[in-house]
């Protein structure tokens, strides 16, 4: 998921998805003693009490380890951890479904990343100057790198750039304090740009944008999040804003005041790019349904194992995201599930699909490469359920994301409601005007028309932080958050009613058409 404090962040890097939503509260540190198992009467339920806090944890200790600095979209560690997913399938006798008789799907990440050589921003003044470190200090988007150099004119908001710009915008920077994010004001912010004949773009990030949010949003940016923009565009710090726009004189915003140029200060920033194309991988298996029908049918599971990688330390000088919650937790929950299908006497009526997909915080990339790329027949996958961020706050709630989209949302709440020993709530969507049903992995099968569910335990400070740390991953929940996960996979799998949307649902799916 993306960073939920820099408006930025939230509606480029998906919940990657980043996703925008309020912490629900810490989690006491892990392991902790798993619940009690409760009376097992059927196969499935013998099933389900194998999915323990111990095994969870182990899954998640290693993939947060230091030495996974952080599972980045490419890296070494990124294809290490897939070898250890790939592993623990093949040890369950899976079946592989990667292609090729592999557990790996590769698929072409793209990129185009900043050219360290020519890539380089500042400004000087009479009283001040600076030159700015790139994925520090700033961010480029990318597009058009041509060289830009001038005295800037200063818009306090988007809309002020749009009421009107002065003439000396013609060939000169363009400066506007963004307080929204991407979305409506920076389209805003370029077409006014580009209409008034500005040479370039400088937006002013909010005061919670740190160097460690520009660092993952320059990710983001190399890694296509808002595509490109016809006018050269970088983003900084609110401090380094500040002290651009006091070095002529101006105080930052101190009101709705019309643009203003920034007499004698000179802005420069040049954007190099590199494209790149590195095979990345997903992790695929297999579980043969039982029923010689439903068994072509299939019913996906998800959870994304990338994290951030290593970027700028935090006050403690650590520097290596490590992403227990975000989300080894998920990926913790989708092995184990695995583990209990596997150990499941018959298989359920329909086939099931086990997906670990990377480049989830560079937009979703891997899970939307399988769902346009299937390997299984087009149109036989009839549910998801994804898991992001599944082991942390209160230790009695789980949020349901897109419930209210389809008929899977009774289903797992009659599942929980079933099941008291799990001790879990199924909540709703806290804030669905963000729409974050959208920004997670199950997004590349609801535009296929797949009917999903998205299950989260929320955010928390150490979200996108280099202390997401396993040590404070609720083990014994998030035992139970995957074993929830199971008996809601396994009732959708033995069902041969296939899972719908509700009208809701399909009113979305018409939103979503082009």
């Amino acid at each position: 998921m993306a960073n939920p404090h820099p408006p930025l962040v939230r509606l480029v890097v998906p919940f990657a998805l980043s996703l925008l939503l309020l912490a629900g509260g810490c989690a006491p540190p892990a392991p902790a003693t798993p619940s009690p198992a409760p009376a097992v009467t059927t196969p499935a339920e013998v099933a389900e009490a194998r999915i323990t806090a111990d095994a969870v944890f182990e899954h998640v200790a290693y993939l947060a380890s230091d030495e996974m600095r952080g599972r980045d979209t490419p890296s070494p560690e990124l294809e290490e951890a897939a070898r250890y997913i790939a592993a623990h399938f093949e040890e369950l006798g899976l079946t592989p479904a990667g292609g090729d008789g592999t557990f790996i799907q590769r698929w072409p990440f793209t990129r185009l990343a900043m050219d360290p050589a020519v890539t380089r921003a500042g400004f000087s003044g009479p009283d001040a100057s600076a030159a700015w470190e790139y994925g520090r200090d700033f961010f480029g988007v990318p597009g058009a790198p041509a060289p830009v150099s001038g005295t800037p004119v200063y818009a306090t908001d988007p809309a002020s750039a749009a009421a009107g710009l002065p003439a000396e915008t013609q060939g000169n920077p363009l400066v506007v304090f963004l307080p929204e994010g991407f979305g409506p004001d920076l389209i805003l912010a370029v077409q006014a740009g580009m209409q008034a004949g500005a040479s370039g773009l400088i937006l002013i990030m909010d005061e919670e944008t740190g160097a460690g949010d520009i660092h993952q949003i320059a990710a983001a940016m190399e890694g296509g999040a808002a595509g490109q923009l016809p006018i050269p565009t970088i983003g900084i710090r609110m401090d380094l804003g500040d002290e651009l726009l006091r070095s002529a004189g101006v105080e930052p915003r101190s009101g709705p005041d019309p643009p203003a140029v920034l007499e004698g200060v000179t802005v420069e920033l040049h954007l190099g790019f590199e494209p790149t194309t590195t095979e990345v991988p997903n992790v695929v298996a297999l579980l043969r349904g039982s029923d010689p029908e439903l068994r072509e049918t299939h019913v996906v599971v998800t959870a994304h194992f990338d994290h951030v990688g290593v970027g700028p330390p935090d006050e403690r000088g650590d520097s290596i995201y490590n992403g227990a919650d975000d989300n080894a937790s998920g990926t913790a929950a989708l092995m184990e599930i695995a583990a209990a299908f596997a150990a499941l006497p018959e298989a359920p009526a329909r086939s099931i699909i086990f997906l670990a997909v990377s480049g989830e915080e560079k937009g979703l990339l891997g899970a939307d490469w399988y769902a346009n790329n299937p390997t299984v027949p087009e149109g036989s996958m009839v549910a998801n359920l994804n898991m992001d961020m599944v082991g942390r706050n209160h230790p009695d709630t789980i949020i349901a994301i897109g419930e209210e989209f389809s008929d899977i949302g009774e289903r797992v709440r009659a599942v929980a409601a079933a099941h008291p020993e799990l001790g879990l709530v199924v909540a709703p969507d806290p804030e669905p005007e963000e729409q974050a049903f959208l920004r997670s992995d199950h997004f590349s099968f609801v535009q296929q028309g797949i009917p999903a569910l998205f299950l989260t335990t929320w955010l928390h400070d150490e979200y996108h932080q280099p202390s997401d740390q396993a040590h404070l991953i609720d083990a014994d929940k998030l035992a139970r958050v995957a074993r929830l996960g199971f008996l809601l996979v396994h009732q959708m799998a033995e069902d041969p009613v296939v899972p719908e949307w509700n009208e809701a649902g399909r009113e979305l799916l018409r939103s979503l058409s082009p």
